[in-house]
């Protein structure tokens, strides 16, 4: 028996895997028009919100109850968990088109208002998404969705206090998958891992185990524990989701993060090859490429970092906001450091949090402008964030400053909080820190 029990992750993960491919195949041969449902004369019942059929229930619905509001909510609602689901953007469309119906027919339609908040910030429009959280609290303050909504934004606007005020009266109205989640991920920021972990542990908890969203919880409370270098517990909670929905894309993504950690590469590389194929985020695509990049696949690698390109113009076409991110990747990939500079005072400008801040501070470093880069790493570090990669920067940034001794402590802390960080970086951290000491024995 107990050797059955030692086994038993490794045969989730492989009968993962077989359904996995299987869902893909199955996948690509349904149809994904919903158009083609039979009309029916009652609402359908929410009960799978982003479930095709759903959807196409509700489509049927309205074309013969054009004035019920409230259905014209529901659809956007259930568009949006859709996209989750399969990374459309063309679905953000569909789901703006049903709000602002519902919306037509009644200005002040409560979860409309939720919609179009929840809708801005899946598009990463957060002065829009401010706007609609603060409309929906005016509707029903007694609510705890708009809050959720309006502490994402100010995250985002780096106002964090404000965020958490907000985030605190969301969990204290309505203690649930949405409110711990958000508990957690504001722990996170402040340094608080050991608190983002119970909280996000609590979000598992609160809801149907076998909902999306508690299972994105559950694949979240693996994150935390993989930024934190424990490869073992990331790996129990990817599987455990994956034993609850076997098809589930994020929790295998984490697999695969975890195969790469574990230096499995060619596993790792066939894992993402299957999940881009399934749901192209720019993520995914990056660590692809990254994974292709480290085992020497060049022209693998650029296919799809180019990918990443196409995505995030399709992305840009139906709405989304994808500055930041994109900076980011442009700034990885060393691709015209002067350009990426300004677009990062551009994004920074607009959102000031200490992500934003980071992605400055990492496009001057490659600029070479090293005083104001640190200036920004620093503002990146305020709030005690134990981020691998922001320690990481700063490291890099002193280094670049003839301050090793600064530079000693952010690369050691980087490797310490997490020596997986990234397969790129976290390498080079490894050779500068023995590079350091070399300096520091001789200078004694």
């Amino acid at each position: 028996m107990q050797a059955f029990v030692r086994q038993r992750p490794y045969l989730v993960f492989l009968i993962a895997v077989v359904i996995f491919i299987s869902t893909a195949a199955w996948r690509t041969l349904q149809s994904t028009d919903a158009t083609s449902v039979t009309v029916v004369d009652s609402v359908p019942a929410p009960v799978a919100p982003g479930n095709l059929t759903t959807i196409g229930q509700l489509q049927a619905y309205l074309r013969t109850h054009p004035d019920d509001t409230d259905a014209h909510a529901t659809l956007g609602l259930s568009l949006l968990y859709r996209v989750r689901e399969t990374a459309d953007p063309q679905l953000y469309v569909q789901a703006e088109a049903a709000f602002d119906t519902a919306l037509e027919h009644e200005p002040h339609h409560f979860n409309a208002l939720v919609g179009k908040g929840m809708l801005a910030l899946s598009r990463h429009q957060f002065t829009e998404a401010l706007e609609w959280g603060n409309r929906a609290l005016e509707v029903n303050p007694h609510n705890a969705q708009p809050y959720g909504i309006i502490g994402d934004a100010l995250t985002e606007f780096g106002q964090y206090d404000a965020a958490v005020a907000a985030i605190q009266k969301m969990v204290d109205l309505r203690p649930d998958v949405r409110s711990y989640s958000r508990v957690s991920y504001q722990r996170e920021l402040h340094g608080n891992t050991e608190g983002a972990i119970e909280s996000m542990e609590k979000a598992t908890n609160a809801g149907n185990r076998l909902s999306e969203e508690t299972l994105w919880a559950r694949v979240e409370l693996g994150h935390l524990y993989f930024n934190q270098g424990d490869l073992a517990n990331a790996e129990k909670h990817y599987l455990e989701a994956l034993e609850l929905r076997p098809d589930y894309v994020y929790a295998f993504a984490g697999m695969a993060r975890v195969r790469a950690a574990q230096g499995q590469i060619e596993e790792a590389i066939q894992f993402y090859d299957m999940i881009v194929e399934q749901l192209p985020l720019p993520e995914f695509a990056i660590a692809l490429g990254d994974l292709h990049t480290v085992a020497g696949n060049e022209k693998a690698a650029q296919q799809q970092y180019e990918l990443v390109h196409t995505i995030q113009k399709l992305n840009n076409d139906a709405g989304m906001d994808t500055e930041l991110e994109m900076v980011r990747f442009l700034v990885d990939q060393e691709i015209d450091p002067t350009q990426a500079v300004v677009q990062a005072r551009a994004t920074y400008a607009q959102r000031p949090s200490i992500y934003a801040a980071d992605t400055l501070a990492w496009a001057l470093y490659q600029q070479g402008v090293y005083e104001e880069a640190r200036q920004y790493s620093e503002e990146a570090l305020r709030l005690g964030t134990r981020d691998a990669t922001l320690h990481f920067h700063a490291g890099m940034i002193a280094m670049a400053l003839d301050d090793t001794d600064a530079a000693h402590e952010h690369l050691q802390l980087a490797l310490s909080i997490n020596p997986h960080f990234s397969l790129r970086y976290a390498p080079q951290a490894q050779e500068h820190i023995a590079t350091l000491a070399i300096q520091k024995e001789v200078t004694r």
